[in-house]
C-alpha cells in the first residue's frame, strides 16, 4: 500500500482535525451554558413568589423614591440661604473667639509684668528696710515711695 500525501491533502487533514477540535469545544461550551441556564431556571422557580411580589411593588418603590427626591430637593433649596448665614456666623464667632483669646493673652502678659514689677519693688523695699532706715519717718517715706512706684507702673499700663 503505497499512498502519496500531497501538501494539499496534509492541510486538508489539519483543517479537518482543527474543525473537529473546535466543534468539540463548541459542544462543551454549549453544555456549560445549558447547565448555567438550568441553574438559573431552578433559582427563578424557587423564588417566583418573591420575584412576583417585588415586581408588583416596583411602582410604589419608584413613587416613594420620587417623593423622597422631591422633598430632599425642596429641603436643600430652603436650607441653602440659612446654611450660608450659618457659615458666616460660625466664621464670625471663630474670629471673635480668636480676638478674645488674644486679648486674654495680652492681659495676662500685662498682669504678669505688673506682678513682676510689684514683686521687685517690694523686694527692693524690704532690702531697704533691712539695710537702711532706722526711724519711723524713714519707714513711712519708703512706704510712700513704694505706693508711688506702684501707682506709676499701673498708670503706664
Amino acid at each position: 500500500m503505497d499512498a502519496n500525501l500531497t501538501v494539499k491533502d496534509l492541510f486538508s487533514l489539519i483543517l479537518f482535525l482543527v474543525g473537529i477540535g473546535v466543534g468539540i469545544y463548541f459542544i462543551l461550551v454549549l453544555s456549560k451554558i445549558n447547565k448555567i441556564l438550568g441553574q438559573a431556571k431552578d433559582m427563578i422557580e424557587a423564588n417566583i413568589k418573591e420575584i412576583d411580589t417585588t415586581i408588583k411593588q416596583l411602582p410604589d418603590i419608584s413613587h416613594n423614591i420620587n417623593e423622597i427626591t422631591k422633598e430632599t430637593k425642596h429641603t436643600i433649596t430652603d436650607i441653602g440661604p440659612e446654611l450660608s448665614g450659618l457659615v458666616h456666623n460660625i466664621n464670625s464667632i471663630s474670629d471673635q473667639a480668636s480676638a478674645i483669646t488674644n486679648t486674654v493673652k495680652t492681659t495676662t502678659d500685662k498682669v504678669s509684668l505688673t506682678v513682676d514689677d510689684v514683686t521687685d519693688s517690694i523686694s527692693d523695699t524690704a532690702f531697704a528696710f533691712q539695710y537702711g532706715s532706722k526711724t519711723f519717718t524713714d519707714y513711712v517715706n519708703i512706704i510712700m515711695e513704694v505706693f508711688e512706684a506702684i501707682k506709676n507702673m499701673i498708670n503706664k499700663r
